[in-house]
């Protein structure tokens, strides 16, 4: 793959990613046999769940930057650049380092026909074998039991985010099925970390934990003496995930005092989670609320909101193999106005799909062909709405938006 190119790959990720979703380990264990097993004995804290991963993982690398360890991270999917998944001590792996490896990889085996998931976990571990890190931290995909984090033999501690309904096409219609596909990670003495889940989903674990011999640790919402980078009432649990990973890592012989941990804490930061963005001296809220558990998080937070019973303007793209009914039912209040988009270079829901529902008022619902004629609408308002609209639907949607309000 030439320089060239690169830029064409970052467009496209994400819907190679999404049409090339084939699950399973073998593909990717014989790659990184043939790569010579990178980072074969590095300990990692691999992360699971529906919805917290990625603020789990931020939460991790600011803490372990603060306490100056050597460690690699890999998350999807990426927001604005698709060097972010691979980054070793807070910094992004450059474009000629993910180029190269990148091109290594997909020559090399072509005949494995790796996913693009998977030929970006190779990537990731190739690079942090080289960079001879102490410790990985590894955000599943989906699910867990078939996941190309799995790969990775030594992973004794699972933190385990909350888990709900999403990716049924793939892991399944229930979430006892999909609950299963992400604890199978759980293996003997693995320590597990776990914030408060549905209870089924608590059994589950509870049951995973019995039978293979593993221990678990539950973990309610952090202390109120902790100050946290990311805003949401929801992160007080995340955060906690994190730092009982960061307690168990103790546990196995890393030195990381508590002065590490609530700098970290207090100096995560996520990009489009929960974050203003300012276009035009006007705010818009960005959040990346891509499935029910997500949208009803944000709902629960848009109760602190000042005026929000004045009704919110939502810019909402959702792709289409999610679940937008209960997104919308979730998300949409008396007085509230919905700005329907599609969400860039993906399949998405539109308004004609939404016309045998009788429960959505489309009186308050306009389509927009692009989020960038809903914007330019809420400008053409003759009063800027009470409360900041918030633009939200999809990871994809909010990267495109903030990409254009940098311009």
């Amino acid at each position: 793959m030439k320089n060239a190119n690169l830029k064409n790959f970052e467009l496209l990720l994400s819907k190679y990613e999404r049409d090339n979703i084939k699950l399973g380990l073998s593909r990717i264990k014989q790659a990184l046999q043939k790569l010579g097993n990178p980072c074969e004995n590095t300990p990692a804290i691999q992360i699971i769940g529906t919805n917290g991963k990625g603020s789990i993982a931020a939460y991790l690398e600011s803490i372990l930057f603060e306490a100056k360890r050597n460690f690699g991270v890999t998350t999807s999917p990426h927001l604005l650049d698709v060097c972010e998944r691979i980054r070793v001590n807070k910094k992004n792996i450059n474009k000629i380092d993910f180029e190269k490896i990148y091109s290594l990889i997909e020559n090399k085996f072509s005949t494995l026909e790796l996913t693009p998931f998977e030929k970006i976990i190779c990537c990731a571990l190739n690079f942090f074998d080289n960079k001879k890190v102490d410790l990985l931290i590894l955000e599943a995909g989906l699910g867990g039991r078939l996941d190309a984090t799995t790969a990775h033999k030594s992973r004794p501690i699972i933190a385990i985010g909350n888990i709900g309904l999403d990716h049924k096409e793939f892991l399944g219609n229930t979430i006892e099925k999909i609950a299963k596909e992400k604890l199978a990670v759980i293996e003997k003495n693995s320590i597990v970390i776990s914030c408060n889940q549905n209870s089924k989903v608590e059994n589950l674990i509870k049951e995973k934990v019995k039978e293979v011999g593993a221990e678990i640790i539950w973990k309610d919402s952090i202390s109120k003496s902790y100050e946290l980078g990311l805003k949401g009432i929801f992160q007080k649990q995340n955060a906690s995930v994190a730092v009982g990973a960061i307690e168990a890592l103790n546990n196995l012989g890393f030195n990381i005092k508590e002065e590490h941990i609530s700098e970290g804490l207090k100096k995560t930061a996520w990009e489009g989670r929960l974050e203003i963005i300012n276009y035009l001296n006007k705010e818009i809220l960005v959040d990346c609320a891509h499935n029910y558990p997500a949208a009803k998080a944000l709902s629960h937070e848009r109760n602190n909101w000042e005026n929000e019973d004045k009704g919110i303007y939502w810019i909402l793209g959702v792709q289409r193999q999610k679940d937008i009914y209960a997104i919308l039912k979730t998300l949409l209040k008396e007085n509230d106005h919905l700005l329907l988009v599609p969400v860039p270079n993906q399949p998405s829901w539109q308004l004609n799909d939404l016309s045998q529902n009788k429960e959505i008022d489309f009186q308050k619902i306009i389509e927009f062909k692009t989020f960038e004629l809903a914007i330019k609408y809420l400008f053409s308002l003759e009063k800027w709405p009470h409360n900041h609209p918030v633009l939200t639907g999809s990871i994809f949607l909010v990267a495109e938006f903030i990409k254009f309000a940098k311009k």
